[in-house]
Formats: C-alpha cells, sequence, structure tokens
C-alpha cells in the first residue's frame, strides 16, 4: 500500500502512528496486575524477557532485519510502510491470539519502546482492549534490574559443605530463601546442566530481580555458597561481595548419605541421561587422568551408579572443596543426616541472628 507523498501533509498510516497512547514505566509495568505482552521476536525473547511476560511475536527475525535495515538506508516511513505490509495479512491470527486476554490490562513492549510496541498498541486499543506502552521497552527495564542489582546488598546466612551434602534440598525447603542454582538452571558442576536448560545472564538476572525485589531490605535470607559463576551465569557482584560478608554454616554428611542423595538427584538410569553424562566425561582426563576416566564409564555402562558417584566425590569434587574452603571460619557446624532435624536447627539460628 502506497500514499501521497506531498510536502507538509501526513499519510494515514503516519496520522495513526502518531498521537499520545496510554503509557507506563518500568515500575508501574512490573505490578501483578499487568499482564505483558513482548512483541519481540521469539529469539530476542529467549535471549532475555522480563518474567510473566507473554511472547506474541511482531515479525520474526528476518523481517525484523530487513525493517531495519530499511530505517537506516531509507528513512522511517518506508520501514513503516514496508512493516505494515508483513504483518497485514497476520493481525487477524495475532488479534485472534489475544483475544483470551482482552478482559486483562495488557502492557506491550518491545525493544525500545518504538514502532512495534506504540502502534500494537493503538492497534489494540482501536478494538476495545485496556492496554498500555512500556515507556523504553525492554531496554528500560534491563537497566532498571541493573540498577537495582547494583546495590543489592543483603544479610545472608551461607550454606556450605561438600557436593551432595544436601544445600540444594534445604534451601528449597526454608523459608526466607534465595535457590541461585534454580534461577540459573545449573547445579554449578561440571555435570550440573545434565537434564536441564540452563537459563541465559539477562533471564537469571531478570528472575533474581523479580523473587528479591519485594523483600525487606533488612531481612536475612538463606542462601547456598557459591562461586561467583553459577554455570554460564555470574552472580551479581554486590550479591556476591554479600555472601563473602555473611553468616557460614559449615554442612555435613557421611560418604553413603551425599552419595544417595546425587543419584537421587540425577537419577542416572535413562538413555538421555547416561549419554549427557558420558559426553561430559573426556573433560575429566587432564584431572583423573586417562585411565580413571575410562573406569568411570565402564561404571556408567554397567550401571554401578554408587561407584561412579563416590569416585567423583573423593577425587575430583573433594580435593577441589577443601582447597576452595580451606580459609574459611564457620559460624556453626550441623550434621545434614536427618534433613528435617537440619532445617529446624537452621530456622532457630536464623531467628537468634535477626
Amino acid at each position: 500500500m502506497k500514499y501521497p507523498e506531498k510536502p507538509g501533509r501526513k499519510s494515514p498510516l503516519q496520522t495513526f502512528l502518531q498521537g499520545q497512547l496510554p503509557s507506563v514505566c518500568v515500575t508501574e509495568a512490573l505490578q501483578p496486575f499487568n499482564t505483558l505482552i513482548d512483541v519481540r521476536t521469539s529469539e530476542e525473547y529467549h535471549q532475555g524477557a522480563i518474567p510473566r511476560s507473554l511472547n506474541h511475536p511482531l515479525f520474526d527475525k528476518l523481517e525484523r532485519s530487513l525493517i531495519g535495515s530499511l530505517y537506516r538506508q531509507v528513512g522511517k516511513d518506508a520501514a513503516i510502510q514496508r512493516g505494515t505490509s508483513l504483518i497485514a495479512p497476520q493481525l487477524e491470527h495475532f488479534l485472534g491470539s489475544l483475544r483470551p486476554l482482552q478482559s486483562k490490562l495488557l502492557t506491550i513492549y518491545c525493544a525500545r519502546g518504538g514502532m512495534r510496541s506504540k502502534s500494537l498498541t493503538r492497534f489494540l486499543k482501536s478494538e476495545g482492549f485496556r492496554v498500555q506502552q512500556l515507556e523504553g521497552g525492554y531496554k528500560a527495564y534491563r537497566r532498571h534490574v541493573l540498577e537495582f542489582l547494583k546495590g543489592y546488598r543483603p544479610s545472608l546466612i551461607v550454606l556450605h559443605g561438600r557436593t551432595g551434602v544436601g544445600k540444594t534440598l534445604l534451601i528449597r525447603s526454608l523459608p526466607d530463601s534465595l535457590d541461585l542454582e534454580d534461577l540459573a538452571q545449573h547445579r554449578s558442576s561440571i555435570f550440573g546442566a545434565v537434564h536441564l536448560q540452563p537459563r541465559t545472564q539477562k533471564n537469571f538476572e531478570a528472575l533474581f530481580h523479580s523473587q528479591i525485589s519485594d523483600k525487606p531490605k533488612k531481612q536475612l535470607i538463606f542462601v547456598e555458597g557459591e562461586s561467583r559463576k553459577v554455570g554460564r551465569v555470574f552472580i551479581p557482584e554486590a550479591f556476591a561481595e554479600a555472601m563473602k560478608k555473611g553468616k557460614k554454616v559449615l554442612l555435613k554428611a557421611s560418604m553413603e548419605t551425599r552419595v544417595r542423595r546425587i543419584l537421587d538427584e540425577y537419577h542416572p538410569r535413562d538413555e538421555k541421561t547416561l549419554l549427557q553424562i558420558e559426553e561430559i566425561l573426556p573433560t575429566l582426563r587432564e584431572s583423573l587422568g586417562k585411565s580413571m576416566v575410562e573406569h568411570l564409564r565402564n561404571c556408567l555402562v554397567q550401571e554401578k551408579f554408587e561407584e561412579f558417584i563416590q569416585i567423583l566425590l573423593e577425587k575430583y569434587y573433594d580435593p577441589r572443596y577443601e582447597h576452595g574452603m580451606k580459609d574459611y571460619q564457620y559460624d556453626l557446624d550441623l550434621s545434614a543426616e536427618d534433613l528435617e532435624q537440619t532445617q529446624h536447627d537452621l530456622i532457630r539460628f536464623h531467628s537468634l541472628q535477626s
């Protein structure tokens, strides 16, 4: 569709896209009564999105690239015209996908609060939706998260202990806790991504922010002791410093208990899990030697899982833990053989520190 180009006269499309629209800032958009609609491409959405948002792409990756090129090389009007021609045939389907949400307050966002979210907000408003645009789009949200994380230094009780002692199980059962490994979707070990889908740095930070932004500033939080990196994501620097200064609890359990808990966590009896573990084994050759890695592979093939886990604990994980934690001083030592009792002891310790 082409519009007459007369000096000083706006096209119908330009008129439609201009003018005031209901809009909100990031803080308002994050209120629970808002339904967030992300109209970026699925690739953009999976790289980093606002938690709870629903992805309803306006364009795919190729179409967005084409429109961006037109905007830079020809101008805004050409980009708008091309975008309109691409989306016009899809509008009915797009509208239908959002009809079940028509009773809700929708907050639309794109990358920077530009053409995509603006045009969709106006279109949905004309179709009777209660709708508003996020000012600045995802970029504004991302700045908001990073600014918050830069200054977030809570008081922490940090749980330490050898691999398999039950730290994660306790974190998941304790009130006032933050599960970093769940946020990262990684167990923070060489086999930590087995049957998980690790999150991107942006999504990790977004979920981190969503879980702690409403907590009282002086609230004492349980967290598992981690290095600065959990899988492929980094813990915010200010929070990592707070972990170093937090109250430290050392948890202990027998080798038998640790092996059993790791076996329960990884349940390596399905073919997919076994294949993932076997693919990781060669990376241990430098640490354990070729013959030991081959022995571990044979343990997997023969389903000697307890032996496999115990060798890894004794030869790989425990030596590294002892080296990394040798200078630590702990505020409390606890047995983690009975996790229910340990949970009770930790809650009591928490109350004494608050």
